[in-house]
């Protein structure tokens, strides 16, 4: 389990390879449960395009049926 130091550290991808499976489900959920709350109330992180009109280069010659 988690204790409230390290479910607020800041872990290194390297660091958290290195936690048993348990410690590191614990410490990832505790993230995700940080993450949702922030997602559902912060819209700055929510209102925007995933892609704008110029993104997305498509060559029509290379998606036309051979």
């Amino acid at each position: 389990m988690t204790t409230t130091t390290t479910a607020f550290k800041r872990w290194t991808a390297a660091e958290l390879r290195r936690l048993p499976a348990h410690e590191r489900e614990a410490v990832l959920q505790a993230a995700a449960e940080l993450a949702e709350a922030e997602y559902r109330t912060n819209p700055e992180l929510t209102v925007f395009d995933a892609f704008g009109e110029d993104d997305l280069h498509v060559d029509r010659a290379s998606t036309e049926t051979r």
